[in-house]
């Protein structure tokens, strides 16, 4: 909607947290038209308080009705999807509350919704508006920190008290196992790490040590989440909303190979601090202190709106990054510019949450954080396919496993072992049950394991499976290729792998394929080293590998097609 002389927006939650976007909506341009509260006296005072022209109890009439361009959802986390995808629908543009949802489904319906919209979906992460994030988000784009590979995350809040005045909290942010509410400390990091997203998660708590006013315990007090990006980079994000101790909201640490930062921790007197290669080259501590004076950091490399805030930004909250999203928001819808926040980025910063509650519940599993770029078409979501090619059949296939490893075929003595390590692995419901229906499918002494010589632990699998398809007649399958996250980074897929693919060249097989997911980055990467194409049988396909090449920076292209 670029070229619009001033923006209407309606204030969905104007009662609470709506009211915080005012002064920045009116000094970037735009006015808030319209606002909406569920709480008839609370709506009555933000009419006043926020100039107004109308006021609406229900949001599906104010979205229908009123002369608006945009949205700001600034409601209960519940609601943030619901309403955002309303708002998309009528082709408005929305500026939603974090996190965008409380359920994977609510991101797909999202992106969904975005894609057909004619309106902009920003999330309004503050914390990658504030000005040292962005400082730190500059000086990694200049190349002074060379490759970010380790970052940390904490947000810590208590808020049990506020948990009673607003009750939404006690359910969504206090009430639920796993990290619930990590945008704010994974949004500055993923800016931090550009072109890079989380691919898998696990997450494990401290238990539970508090109770509410009514006897009802609290979530596990802290959660800390581990993820692994497509870069295989590694973050650590804790969330702690109940315990007893000073405040410490945001905190953050970037290690790379040329530099190291770390935040300041709001105790007295403490600033950040901060390494870099280019600052010094005896590797110390050198203050970040403030934000202006001569020749500091920020002189040098802060972007001129942080540098010199405007009034507004002065008095917004969370450093002046209240004002600053609006900002970037307005002029996304405005002029056209792409957001720090759009639609992928806010699901990139809160799918992993969300897999996290996941992963708790299972003992702290590894698993998979779907890319939410290969969900718009709205099509059914099918596996990815890889061929092994038939030149390469004639070929030896490693199956040497590294020291330290036993290569040795399945027996029902392991079963438990086996069923544990595909668990790990992130392979959801396998049981007794369903393992035993797959034995007709899987070749005599074609099911192989790695074992830890040292603790007897099985930490990879690898089966060779008759499996014929349409696009594969006659073809066998290399299935449920799985290692212990516990021992990742060794190749020991490799082995595993390799002894299946040998396996089925020995029955004869000359198609020999697997199926894989967008998410499982590491495996595709290991597969492509072995030797394995992309089946590029459709359109889609071709896209989704297209994509994903890219993301793994993978030279040779494009793949076998059918």
């Amino acid at each position: 909607m670029a070229g619009l002389e001033r923006m209407n927006v309606g204030v969905v939650g104007s009662g609470g947290r709506g009211a915080a976007f005012r002064e920045a909506l009116e000094a970037t341009g735009a006015r808030i038209h319209a606002v909406c509260d569920v709480d008839e006296d609370a709506l009555d005072r933000s009419r006043k308080e926020l100039g107004a022209a109308e006021k609406y109890f229900d949001y599906d009439e104010m979205i229908a009705r009123s002369d608006l361009d945009a949205v700001v959802v600034a409601t209960p986390m519940p609601y943030h999807a619901r309403q955002a995808v309303r708002a998309l629908m009528h082709d408005l543009h929305v500026l939603s509350e974090v996190p965008a949802a409380i359920s994977v489904q609510e991101c797909v319906d999202i992106v969904q919704a975005a894609e057909k919209s004619r309106g902009l979906y920003m999330m309004a992460e503050n914390s990658v508006y504030t000005p040292v994030n962005v400082l730190i988000g500059v000086l990694v784009r200049r190349g002074l920190f060379g490759e970010p590979y380790y970052a940390e995350g904490e947000y810590l809040h208590e808020l049990k008290a506020l948990n009673e005045t607003t009750r939404w909290r006690r359910r969504w942010q206090t009430g639920i196992d796993g990290i619930t509410y990590g945008t704010h400390s994974l949004g500055p990091i993923l800016q931090w790490m550009p072109k890079d997203r989380v691919v898998r998660v696990c997450c494990e708590g401290s238990g539970t040590h508090h109770e509410d006013p009514r006897g009802d315990p609290y979530h596990q007090d802290t959660a800390v989440m581990l993820c692994k990006t497509a870069r295989d980079a590694l973050i650590k994000v804790r969330v702690d909303m109940v315990s007893d101790r000073p405040h410490a909201m945001a905190n953050y640490q970037l290690q790379g190979t040329d530099g190291v930062y770390e935040s300041g921790r709001g105790g007295p007197d403490e600033t950040g601090r901060i390494w870099l290669r280019s600052l010094s080259r005896e590797v110390r501590w050198h203050s970040l202190g403030a934000l202006t004076g001569p020749d500091s950091l920020a002189e040098r490399y802060l972007p001129e709106p942080w540098l010199n805030p405007s009034a507004a930004a002065q008095h917004a909250g969370h450093g002046g990054g209240d004002y600053f999203q609006v900002f970037d928001f307005v002029q996304a819808v405005t002029t056209g510019t792409p957001c720090r926040v759009g639609v992928h980025e806010a699901m990139d910063m809160t799918l992993p949450g969300l897999i996290s509650q996941q992963s708790i519940a299972q003992d702290g599993a590894w698993l998979a954080v779907p890319n939410s770029r290969n969900w718009p078409d709205g099509s059914t979501h099918e596996p990815l396919q890889m061929v092994f090619p038939e030149d390469l059949l004639a070929s030896p296939v490693p199956t040497q496993p590294p020291a330290g490893y036993l290569l040795r075929c399945y027996d029902e003595s392991l079963q438990d072992a086996w069923l544990s390590l595909v668990k790990k692995a992130g392979f959801d419901g396998w049981n007794r049950t369903r393992l035993a229906g797959l034995q007709r499918t899987i070749l005599p002494d074609g099911c192989f394991l790695l074992l830890h010589r040292a603790s007897g632990e099985v930490v990879a699998t690898a089966m060779a499976r008759h499996r014929p398809t349409e696009l594969h007649p006659g073809g066998g399958e290399v299935d449920l290729v799985a290692v212990d996250p516990g021992h990742s980074g060794k190749g020991l897929d490799q082995p595993v792998c390799g002894a299946a693919v040998a396996r089925l060249i020995r029955a004869g097989y000359h198609r020999i394929y697997l199926t894989t997911d967008d998410s499982r980055l590491p495996a595709i990467r290991g597969f492509l080293k072995l030797g394995w194409e992309p089946l590029l049988h459709n359109e889609n396909m071709e896209r989704r590998w297209e994509a994903l090449l890219t993301e793994l920076g993978w030279k040779a292209r494009p793949g076998r097609r059918r």
